[in-house]
Parts: C-alpha cells; structure tokens; sequence
C-alpha cells in the first residue's frame, strides 16, 4: 500500500446549486455594506469571484446593483419617516389649535362667570353696606330678598354678610390690625410682671395658678403661629356676675387682632377664622356648644395646626383655615370631654366687698397699646427661640402637656421663678379639671375588689359589692336605678374586656372576670400593674365559720 498525504485522500463534499447561489449572495451583500473603495480592491484580487465561480464583472454589476437597491429603499424609508412625521405633526397642531379653541372658550366663558360675579359681588356690597347701617331685624328678610334677585343661596349670603359685618366691626374697633413694634427689645420677665399688673388693675384673681395660667396664655397668643396645638383658654363660674365679661374684655387689649363673638355658628367661625386669623373670644357661651354639634366639631379639629375645612363655593373647593387662638367663657359651662382635654379651665370667682379694682370701661388706653406693642417686639425677637424649645413636663402626658408646651417655655425663656409657678399652675389647674371618665372609675372599682377579693370575680358578687354603697353612683346609674350587669359589661367593651366562664375556688362555673383580662387596661389608662394574685375567697352561705 502506497502512503499518500492526507490532504490529497480527502474528498470534498459535493455543493448544491442553491447553497451556491445562497453564498454568492451572502458575499454580495456584505461587499455591498462596505466603501466602494473596499469592495472595489477585494474585487480586483480575483479572489472572490474565483472562489465562487463568477465573472469578476458579473461580482461587480452584481455588488453595484445592491447598492443601488440599497440606496434606494433608504430613500423610501426617509421619504416614508418624513410623511410620518408630517402626519403626526400635522395631528399635534390639530390637536394644539382645539386645546387653544377650548381655551380660548373657557377664558370667555370664565370672563364672563368673573363679570357676573364682579356684578353680583358689588351689589352684594352695596346691598351689605345698606343693611349694615339697618336694625338687625330687618337683616334676615333683605338677605331673603337679596337670595331671590341674585338667585343665590340664602345660606351663603347669610356667611358673606357676617364676614362682611365682622370685617367692618374689626377694621373700627378700638385695636388696629397693625401694631407698631416697640422700638426696643423687652425683657420676658418684666413683660409678664407688666401683664400681671394691668390683668390685676381690673380683675380679682384669687388664685396664683389661674393668674399665672392667663398671663403666659396672653404672651401665648402673640406667637400662636408657632404652635402645633392650639390651646382653649377657657373662664367659667357657677354663676353669673363674676367678672368673666370684664376679664374678656381685658384680654381682647392684649391679644393680638382679638375679636369678640356671639351665637357663632360652625359656617361663621371657620370664614371668619380664615378671614382674619384673630384671637377669637367666645363670651356667654353657656350651652352654646350642646346646641351647635358642628361648632363643637370644628373647635377641636382647630386645635391641630393644618387641619382645614373643605367647602363647595359656587363649584370651586375652598379650604378654611379655623387654627387660632381662642377664649372660651360661661357660667356652668358645658363641654364635651374631647374638648376639656384641649382647653385650660380657669374658674372665675366674684370679688369680695373689700377687694378693689379699677372699674373696666371696655375701651382701649396708653397702658394697652403699649403692652400691645411690646407683645409685638417680644414675639419678634423670640419666636424662633420659643419654637425650638423643649420645656420639661411635670409629669403631665398627652393632650394635657401639649396644651402647656408652649406656656412653659415662655416661662423657661422669663426665668426667676417663672418656671416653677408655670408648671405649679399646671399640676394644679389640670387636677382641678381632671375627673376620671365613667369607664376610669369603673377600672378602679375592679381593681380594688382583685385586690381584695381574689384574680377572679363572678358578675353577680362584683354587682352587689359596687352597689351596696346606697350613697355611691353605682347605686343610682344614670338616673335608672342600681346598674346592672349589662351595663357594667357594656363599659367594658370599650376596653376590649368581656364576661367570660370562670372557676371560682369551690364554686361552680359562672360567667365573671378574670384580673389578667385586665392587665393592659390597669397598666394604661390606670397606670396600675394588677394586683397580686391570691386565692378566691368567699364564705359559704347559711353557715357560720368555726
């Protein structure tokens, strides 16, 4: 056998005529994608051609004819991306003149809802400017009639005219929006002496917490806009003829932009607030806020800077800011629970034959203007100091320390002993105030009888020791006789606890309480642990112990 190189035993493998004409083409159009000078030198080797069994010139015609379809279809494409574009700006300027058309429309039809409420609002004032100047009787039946020519709603008018009253009353009242600074900075402890003094000039105040508690409440309103919370300052007395008018009064002269109201309702003070941020005082508000919900409602929500009212007028939504300071006075006064907790009650007591003040004109002199004016200095130069201030609570929490926050640090910033009869005013007044809910007193009496009777308290027992006290308010629930267990069940619900089947030692299963139902609720709204356990005792009935 003859050795022969390995190259020349192998056998190429047969091409078909359409992976040929396939190649070609390949080769065509990448030659094709290159510069004429690059395809034209590898075209002139004879390489290629060769290698794929074609005339160079046939390669060349063919490579020329790509290009020129290449060239080509490019041109179509541009030509087809510009009409696109065309088409897509032609839609855009369409679309562009309608929004300008609707624009246009909506600025006529706007011109004109503005004129007619440019007419409307200057007969509205004409017609205002006349009542104004009428008995107040004859108020209601020109609005009537006023609602019927504008074709406006009576209640609104109603809220336009007690803006308006109040803006005319305010702009020539006694005080002035504007008060001039004083020209040089004041001193925050001979400030508040200055106060002190003037307050006491007019108003017997028997009690040194409720002095101190006005006083710094005063400084209070002048750097209200600070505050997070607004706190209610709040005058009531058993009865009337106390002075609570007079002391109103007194501190509408030193309060800044302080107006005076009466029979508010909750449309009147939430405009009436955002119109003029004034130090609003609600004078002889005895049962004002049970007759007025929606009053109640909107005087706490005020006590949280940023909370505001949203209101359809004339189908534009306006949002009514009521944050201000304000002051709260009646005989006996009435409020709800959620607004005792975001107030500082002050009770007023009448003067005695021997104590002697001078006699309150209700009109402004030298002494109020320039403590409004030294109000003003101070509060410029220390609101920036009293906002970054974090006064130590004695001891109060929540909603209670919140209303004294800042009335503290203004007493940190006076120094002296300021700072210990602020928060000895604040103890004080909040313990007076301070009554425990219903539901409170209901937790004490549970705890007591754990402590005394065992970690498990059948319904029945726990009924009859509550209401053996005949003199006790168990006794006489509500005004319906003895309370029952229904109800004690029911103002325990509110604390998430319920009647269960407990096993009292040597007893029978009966439904009752069991003192761990009660841990979270001794430990937060008592600030108790529970008491020990011991054991369940109970003498048997109907015999005598040895």
């Amino acid at each position: 056998m003859t050795d022969k190189p390995l190259a020349d035993n192998v056998v190429g493998f047969p091409i078909s005529a359409e992976e040929r004409a396939r190649r070609l083409r390949d080769e065509v159009e990448r030659l094709a994608g290159q510069s004429p000078t690059e395809w034209r030198y590898y075209l002139e080797q004879g390489e290629i051609a060769k290698k794929h069994g074609v005339e160079t010139a046939a390669l060349k015609e063919m490579i020329e004819a790509t290009v020129r379809a290449a060239e080509k279809k490019a041109r179509e494409d541009k030509a087809e991306d510009r009409q696109r574009e065309q088409r897509a700006e032609k839609q855009r300027t369409a679309a562009r003149r309608d929004e300008e058309r609707r624009h246009r429309e909506q600025e006529r039809a706007q011109q004109k809802a503005d004129k007619e409420a440019e007419k409307r609002q200057r007969e509205r004032d004409r017609e205002f400017a006349t009542l104004i100047r009428l008995p107040r009787a004859q108020h209601e039946p020109r609005l009537v009639a006023l609602a019927e020519r504008l074709g406006e709603d009576l209640e609104f008018l109603r809220e336009q005219f007690g803006l308006f009253f109040a803006s005319v009353e305010e702009t020539s009242s006694d005080g002035a929006d504007y008060v001039e600074p004083w020209p040089e900075p004041v001193e925050t402890k001979a400030l508040l002496t200055d106060v002190m003094a003037q307050l006491k000039r007019y108003v017997v105040i028997h009690d040194d917490a409720c002095a101190v508690a006005i006083v710094l409440w005063v400084m209070y309103a002048w750097v209200h806009e600070i505050g997070v919370h607004s706190t209610f300052l709040v005058f009531t007395s058993a009865d009337a003829d106390s002075g609570k008018t007079t002391l109103c009064g007194v501190l509408q002269r030193l309060t800044p932009r302080a107006y005076a109201a009466a029979e508010l309702t909750g449309p009147n003070l939430y405009r009436f607030v955002d119109h003029l941020h004034p130090t609003l005082i609600i004078d002889d508000a005895y049962r004002l806020l049970e007759r007025r919900p929606d009053l109640v409602h909107i005087i706490n929500v005020s006590w949280t800077r940023g909370t505001k009212i949203p209101r359809q007028v004339r189908g534009t939504t306006y949002f009514f800011d009521p944050f201000c300071p304000k002051i709260i006075s009646g005989v006996c006064l009435s409020l709800p629970k959620e607004t005792q907790t975001r107030t500082i009650t002050v009770r007023v007591l009448p003067k005695l034959p021997h104590e002697k003040v001078d006699a309150f004109k209700h009109v402004d002199d030298d002494e109020f203007i320039s403590l409004r004016r030294k109000l003003t200095r101070w509060a410029a130069d220390n609101a920036a100091a009293l906002a970054a201030a974090r006064p130590v609570m004695p001891g109060l929490n929540n909603r209670v320390a919140m209303n004294w926050e800042l009335l503290l640090a203004i007493a940190d910033l006076a120094g002296g002993d300021w700072p210990e009869r602020a928060r000895k005013a604040a103890v004080t007044l909040w313990r007076e105030r301070h009554e425990p809910s219903k539901g409170k007193r209901l937790l004490a009496a549970f705890y007591d009888q754990f402590a005394n009777y065992g970690p498990m308290l059948p319904s029945a027992d726990f009924r009859r020791r509550l209401i053996d006290d005949e003199d006790g308010e168990w006794a006489e629930h509500n005004g319906h006789g003895p309370i029952t267990k229904r109800q004690i069940a029911v103002l325990l619900d509110a604390y998430d606890i319920h009647p269960k089947v407990i096993h009292p030692s040597g007893r029978r299963a009966e439904r009752g309480y069991h003192v761990d139902q009660f841990a979270t609720a001794f430990k937060h709204w008592l600030g108790k642990s529970p008491p020990p356990n011991r054991p369940s005792v109970r003498k048997p009935r109907g015999k005598r112990q040895k």
